[in-house]
């Protein structure tokens, strides 16, 4: 029998179903001589808990057993999800043609009548057992780009280019890769990840799977240049590629060898890698059940270098862009304060106060944001008003007061439709409305104020009281608080929104932090 039937391994599992034991014990050893491991079910009840449960790469099913016999056990086998892409080869002692075409009819990959031949059977098996890896693969693939592409899906979903962070992006890779829907065989065992520092050095972390949760522990010392050789080849800085590797035990034993093992404290890998390096980031996925190839070492690097490379840029180009959006608008206010008395250190501590009153109301984190940039447009519409009226050093006649009071209605001209000018328009507008509804422009009172209105209405009055005016000395901090709690003859109380009141008063502390601060 040895010498009729190749000696290639066979890496597989099979279960052998059958209920005569002679024929069980034939069986396993012959696939036991070529490296199979075997299985097996004397019924088909159990022949179907066994393949559920261990998921073997055949099955060699007989068909006459009492009960549930082999075209049964064949028929649930393909009908469920679980197991239906294992191939089945049904051996029987019927010989007949329409014996056959039920087994095949019942979803058998291959039929064999007895008494069987040993040669055929094995290279039937191997054949069948390629095809299966094949379609694994295929399968693989598929559950691969599917995985990548829900990932990326969430990824951009939750992705805040404002407030990128490297290290929780790259997290989010080795997690994804630690936990991958590409199944079992294609999970590693572990994530080595590098991250360059200089010229010649990179830190290091470990990334393990343990009870679902994915683990990071940094390497207490860092990791030079020649370490990284052993596991993604190459030399210097700029080295970088996709690197797969089925180690055999020439492989193992040199990579044992290598120095990086003792540093990271763990034992080197002892089934196959799949690695990538750029020269800023190196990745190496290991001890991978399944052999791996080019195709596995293209999805680590388009991990990599697609999906985090690309977020850090559009990040990077987010932020820059957001740099430019934010100075263009601070000169704009600049520029509405030139010819008023207020100073351009005014609007850098209403944006101060609001976004701290906003907070202590307990405000959305997005909302403070962006009204920390907002509120210092709130008198832009005074580029409309003529110099003279904003430098009078005396108090206003009627005319001249209701051109001051269009500077709310000029400024939401000034910032029109644009959504990322939105709430900077309904505070050019409202800041100047009162609880009461004794404000301007439009007399609007209670909720109808826009929410960021009322706590820049707040912001602009405390500045005021603390800011000399040709007509007024400026008050000190206790003084002002005074006068908005209490009022005088032109402020009152009722005035602000009794939330935005009572915000104030708590954390009034805190205004008078941001106006020595500017």
């Amino acid at each position: 029998m040895a010498q009729a039937v190749s000696r290639e391994k066979i890496k597989a599992r099979i279960l052998i179903v059958d209920d005569e034991p002679i024929n069980i014990e034939i069986m396993s050893e012959l696939f036991g001589l070529h490296g199979a491991e075997t299985i097996s079910a004397s019924d088909g009840a159990t022949a179907l808990e066994l393949a559920r449960r261990e998921m073997p790469d055949l099955v060699l099913l007989d068909v006459m057993m009492p009960g549930m016999n082999g075209y049964e056990v064949c028929r649930r086998l393909k009908a469920d999800e679980v197991t239906r892409r294992l191939p089945v080869v049904m051996v029987t002692g019927l010989g007949q043609i329409d014996d056959k075409i039920k087994g095949l009819e019942a979803g058998a990959d291959d039929f064999l009548s007895k008494p069987v031949h040993m040669a055929e059977l094995v290279t039937r098996t191997r054949s069948l057992l390629r095809v299966k890896e094949l379609n694994d693969d295929l399968e693989g693939a598929y559950r691969s780009l599917a995985g990548i592409a829900s990932f990326t899906n969430n990824l951009l979903r939750d992705f805040d280019p404002y407030h990128f962070d490297m290290t929780r992006s790259l997290d989010g890779l080795m997690a994804f890769l630690l936990g991958s829907a590409a199944g079992a065989k294609m999970r590693p065992q572990r994530v080595l990840l590098f991250n360059a520092v200089d010229s010649n050095g990179w830190e290091g972390w470990v990334y393990n799977l343990e009870k679902g949760k994915v683990l990071r522990r940094a390497l207490q010392n860092g990791v030079d240049e020649s370490m990284l050789k052993p596991l993604f080849g190459g030399s210097g800085r700029k080295a970088s590629g996709q690197v797969y590797l089925n180690l055999d035990e020439g492989q193992r034993q040199a990579m044992a060898e290598a120095p990086l093992w003792r540093l990271i404290g763990q034992l080197p890998p002892w089934r196959n890698i799949v690695a990538f390096r750029s020269p800023g980031v190196a990745v190496a996925a290991l001890d991978v059940q399944k052999a791996v190839g080019p195709y596995d070492a293209q999805v680590l690097s388009a991990m990599v270098a697609n999906i985090h490379f690309f977020l850090r840029t559009i990040s990077s180009q987010v932020q820059e862009v957001e740099r430019a959006f934010l100075y263009t608008i601070g000169a704009l206010a600049r520029a509405a304060e030139t010819h008023d008395e207020d100073t351009g250190d005014h609007i850098m501590r209403v944006n101060g106060y609001a976004e701290a009153l906003a907070q202590a109301l307990g405000c959305e984190d997005e909302f403070c944001r962006v009204l920390a940039y907002s509120a210092q447009m709130h008198d832009v519409g005074k580029l409309h008003v003529h110099p003279d009226i904003l430098r009078k050093p005396a108090g206003l006649d009627a005319r001249e007061w209701e051109a001051v009071k269009l500077h709310t209605v000029y400024g939401a001209r000034i910032l029109g439709d644009d959504p990322r000018l939105a709430m900077a328009k309904e505070i050019a507008l409202s800041h100047h409305e009162k609880w009461d509804g004794s404000g301007y422009p439009n007399g609007l009172a209670g909720e109808d104020i826009p929410l960021s209105g009322r706590i820049t209405m707040m912001a602009d009055v405390y500045d005021a009281l603390r800011s000399a005016r040709p007509y007024k000395r400026p008050f000190d901090h206790q003084a002002s608080v005074d006068i908005i709690r209490r009022g005088d003859e032109r402020l009152r109380p009722g005035h602000f929104d009794p939330r935005v009141l009572e915000a104030f008063l708590d954390n009034h502390r805190l205004f008078d932090e941001i106006f020595a601060r500017y």
